[in-house]
């Protein structure tokens, strides 16, 4: 749909809605995903968005080593769809990523993708598998508004496309990471940890990170992989959901608002959908999105959990929340028969508050609840949890 404003001197100035396609996939059958992979490209006017000769990249979620049934990252399948058609086309594709910590060393790596089902897509392709931490520059940011320039894998900097496949999942520290979120892997490795430091308990500062990043890469083809969503505690440690949607669109804040619409989520209470949008690099506002394909309600999710780690506190003010911080902010909670005492969460920690060992110990006087150790615990030994004076506040917060 067109919005024509008249100007002096017959000039037209034309505003043309993003359109996020929304098409249904029951299931990972190789066929019925090429096919939905296709018709959404198609629906959301991306499919002659690459061109012969061009360097693709596809950017799935690889977040740990978790098999593509645990519904932790983007199923293999996705990958090898885009993966084809973009081969088809005479593009020269790669596929990568940068896990937190499954990417520090060759051997950790080939492990994920391994596990992951991402190195038999790169066999079957014939493809190259990249590891973002070998090869590492500055990009500059002028427009960012916290942040001019960040450390990024050259890979993502320097692809004529990035095809962005996010995972739909809940998250501790962001309550939602979709399109956006999955731009936070062009940062190699440990230096994520630094952005986790400086942001603190201030979420909307991390997110802020998070958009200025956006403004870096502007990926054109965005799709999602929400056959099987994650709920619950995510990012790593959820439940898989069956949503059976496959969704694209050349905005990634636009899809992001598509898909929070769907498992319920009020859009704009996303810090990175509501900061993008209002800073022009998307739209996170329903009413001016074109949704084509299914309609959001005929594929609405009722009852789709969220984390233990979303929450309302910055409506409290900050001397009462402060005094209160134990109680109103879910805390990272080790499970002692579940650890292996890996120490992958000790060296996640940004401000080193977890002393190695089996179990290991969190000092929660000096945790910022960042959750990244939440994040990288692969055997999901760290639960978040909320004291009962914040489950009655957040109750409440609900009702107004």
């Amino acid at each position: 749909m067109l919005d024509f404003v008249l100007r002096i001197g017959y000039s037209v100035s034309v505003k043309i809605k993003p359109i996020v396609s929304i098409v249904k996939c029951e299931d990972y059958d190789a066929g019925r995903v090429g096919d939905a992979v296709a018709e959404a490209l198609r629906l959301a006017e991306l499919d002659s968005s690459f061109n012969s000769g061009q360097n693709v990249l596809l950017k799935p979620n690889l977040l740990s080593a978790r098999t593509p049934d645990e519904a932790v990252t983007t199923h293999p399948a996705l990958v090898t769809a885009l993966g084809k058609i973009t081969l088809e086309r005479g593009c020269r594709v790669a596929v990568g990523d940068s896990p937190p910590f499954n990417g520090e060393t060759q051997a950790r790596y080939d492990r994920l993708c391994e596990v992951t089902g991402i190195r038999a897509v790169a066999d079957e392709l014939s493809i190259p598998l990249l590891r973002f931490e070998e090869d590492v520059v500055r990009a500059a940011n002028p427009e960012g508004r916290f942040y001019r320039s960040f450390e990024v894998a050259r890979a993502a900097l320097e692809s004529d496309v990035i095809i962005n496949i996010p995972k739909l999942k809940t998250h501790g520290l962001t309550a939602y990471t979709g399109a956006v979120k999955n731009l936070f892997g062009c940062i190699p490795g440990i230096r994520k940890g630094l952005f986790h430091v400086q942001s603190a308990e201030q979420r909307e500062t991390f997110a802020q990170m998070l958009v200025d990043l956006l403004g870096v890469f502007k990926p054109a083809i965005n799709v999602m992989d929400a056959v099987v969503a994650l709920e619950g505690e995510g990012p790593n440690s959820g439940n898989p959901r069956h949503v059976g949607l496959i969704i694209a669109s050349a905005d990634p804040v636009a899809l992001d608002a598509v898909a929070c619409a769907i498992i319920g989520i009020d859009p704009l209470s996303i810090h990175t959908t509501r900061l993008a949008h209002e800073q022009g690099l998307g739209c996170g506002d329903l009413s001016s999105i074109d949704v084509r394909g299914e309609s959001i309600e005929s594929v609405r999710v009722s009852g789709f959990k969220q984390s233990s780690g979303h929450n309302d506190w910055a409506r409290i003010p900050t001397p009462v929340r402060r005094l209160l911080r134990n109680q109103l902010v879910a805390s990272p909670q080790v499970r002692s028969g579940e650890c292996v005492g890996c120490g992958d969460c000790a060296r996640a920690c940004p401000v080193k508050a977890i002393t190695p060992g089996k179990p290991v110990t969190i000092d929660l006087t000096r945790c910022i609840r960042c959750y990244c150790c939440h994040e990288v615990c692969n055997p999901s030994a760290i639960n978040l949890k909320v004291g009962m004076v914040g489950r009655i506040v957040s109750a409440l917060l609900r009702k107004k």
